[in-house]
């Protein structure tokens, strides 16, 4: 069965609001944002990746979607906060998703210290700048706001050859829930989303996906829409009273 098509649908209680996407530019980030700007919402997309970048940027304008495409690199300090001001630049910043992501398939006994720390500044340390940023900006304003993190099946399964990855993005499921409870007071509310296999470039690029269409009850791999969509239940209306928790969204491969 092909998964909905998503040109037409759009999410309640966006309109108006600001919303920053990480990884904006391909992938999840990518349908995210063009799902929030189709319903209302100025975003800010941030991607390391200039060629996407360049890529959206044409989408956008031939589609006149209020995306704004900026360089981020989530690893960088500096970077997250020039992002958080740009998303915030009508002082209107409600939604964050932290969608940007790496995966280095390494057996375990090769990981190098630079390549953990790296691993773990993409995944984990870079998704908690940006939801530190945005939550002084919502807690200031005393507007609340809703922070979806992106993270993974791996986080509960485990991945052969993938355990950096693998450890941030179990981290970043625990983190969710440490600042949901945190910052629930503020009216901020902070889930996760945990993709099994989607079609995206970081998918392809590992070598571990050629059973995943035989094992799924579904019979297909996700699409980036699919996750869309589940990401915006929690960053718009549907979901005032949801906070800290892991919505896992597979087609069925990871049950329990």
């Amino acid at each position: 069965m092909d998964s909905m098509d998503l040109s037409s649908m759009l999410l309640p209680g966006l309109e108006g609001h600001g919303v920053a996407v990480t990884g904006g530019a391909s992938g999840i980030g990518r349908a995210t944002a063009i799902l929030a700007a189709r319903s209302g919402a100025s975003v800010v997309a941030g991607d390391i990746n200039e060629q996407a970048l360049a890529e959206m940027e044409q989408y956008v304008k031939a589609e006149d979607l209020p995306i704004r495409c900026v360089r981020l690199d989530v690893a960088d300090a500096v970077s997250v906060a020039g992002f958080i001001a740009a998303a915030d630049a009508e002082h209107n910043l409600h939604g964050v998703v932290n969608a940007a992501g790496i995966a280095r398939e390494t057996p375990a006994l090769d990981v190098s210290l630079e390549m953990w720390n790296h691993v773990q500044a993409v995944l984990l340390t870079g998704p908690f700048l940006v939801a530190q940023g945005a939550a002084k900006i919502m807690v200031e304003r005393g507007t609340g706001g809703s922070i979806v993190n992106v993270s993974s099946a791996a986080a509960t399964v485990g991945h052969v050859n993938l355990t950096p990855y693998t450890a941030a993005k179990a981290g970043l499921v625990g983190m969710t829930k440490a600042l949901a409870r945190e910052w629930g007071q503020y009216g901020i509310r902070v889930n996760c989303v945990s993709p099994g296999a989607v079609d995206t470039p970081l998918y392809w690029a590992q070598d571990t996906h050629h059973d995943d269409i035989k094992r799924l009850p579904m019979q297909r791999i996700g699409t980036p829409d699919d996750l869309a969509l589940a990401i915006g239940f929690f960053l718009a209306g549907q979901s005032p009273w949801v906070t800290g928790q892991n919505l896992n969204v597979n087609g069925g491969a990871l049950m329990y």
